[in-house]
């Protein structure tokens, strides 16, 4: 189990996530992507890209140690209503046992450690064809072409197919599924350039949910 401070706050929690962080990139350097969790501003203006009611169905999927979703649950997410899918069992555990430490609801945080390229099978099932958005941090522009497309074709399959969208976070002002955007529109919502490595954030639609948009 992850060790956390006797005395839980946000302050605290990201200085320990940050060490994490750093340790797993060591091991694991193309799986991360960074050797540091996103930056408190591009996440909060990730989050802000999203329009939220109580309702609104989330997944986020390479959650990593909860930076993101902790931003995303300020700007109104219901905690009952976000997935959030982790592939290092470390991290995912960090991020279970802080939220569990920083969030007094009645939901337990659907914090899941699995593979994103197998969504479907590992968010609820009534969820699946009715997500709101999906929510990205995979570090995609390090993986194989072919990787990447399972990955976003796995996002695609769980989105409510007329409004779904889903946001991915980079450090590239390249699209790192460029070579879909014939299936994928593909917007740059977010440019960071003072951030640290510079960040930015997109949002894939498939074409044929659009009309007014492409």
């Amino acid at each position: 189990m992850t060790s956390l401070p006797h005395s839980i706050t946000i302050k605290s929690i990201a200085s320990e996530e940050s060490r994490l962080f750093f340790k797993q990139w060591l091991k694991s350097p193309m799986q991360l992507g960074t050797f540091a969790p996103i930056s408190l501003k591009l996440a909060h203006l990730t989050a802000s890209q999203l329009e939220v009611t109580n309702k609104t169905t989330i997944v986020e999927i390479g959650a990593g140690t909860g930076r993101l979703t902790r931003a995303l649950l300020a700007r109104g997410v219901n905690l009952d209503k976000l997935a959030m899918i982790e592939l290092d069992p470390k991290m995912s555990d960090f991020l279970r046992h802080s939220l569990q430490h920083l969030y007094t609801s009645k939901a337990q945080p659907k914090v899941i450690q699995g593979n994103a390229e197998i969504l479907s099978e590992l968010i609820p099932s009534a969820w699946v064809g009715k997500v709101d958005y999906v929510v990205s941090a995979i570090p995609l522009m390090y993986m194989d072409e072919t990787l990447r497309e399972r990955i976003i074709q796995a996002a695609l399959d769980v989105l409510n197919p007329v409004t779904g969208s889903i946001y991915h976070v980079s450090y590239s002002p390249i699209s790192p599924i460029k070579f879909m955007e014939g299936e994928i529109l593909q917007k740059r919502a977010v440019s960071v350039w003072g951030n640290m490595p510079p960040g930015f954030v997109w949002r894939f639609t498939p074409k044929r949910y659009l009309h007014d948009l492409s």
